[in-house]
């Protein structure tokens, strides 16, 4: 399925910049300049859910060795988590 909808997203923009380039009141260069804006947008999209996906899988690690350790149900993840949202804070106030 999401397979599916990610072919068919690719698909719309591809057809899309073709418009573009066919129909000659766009230039070759825009309808140039949105495809490689659209594979660089791709490729950042991807790099931010796997480095995403690993911060929060490290952290949940953390939390559950915490939580192992000293027998907290379930405090190991609230000290986890308050110190992400400190980290947060105080990284946007800079």
């Amino acid at each position: 399925m999401q397979q599916s909808i990610t072919d068919f997203l690719s698909g719309l923009s591809k057809s899309i910049t073709q418009g573009f380039i066919e129909h000659g009141g766009i230039g070759n260069s825009i309808g140039e300049g949105i495809e490689k804006l659209r594979k660089k947008l791709f490729i950042t999209v991807v790099a931010i859910s796997l480095t995403a996906t690993g911060f929060f899988l490290t952290l949940w690690g953390i939390a559950s060795a915490i939580d192992a350790m000293f027998t907290m149900r379930g405090l190991g993840f609230v000290l986890i988590g308050s110190i992400g949202v400190l980290t947060g804070a105080l990284i946007y106030k800079k």
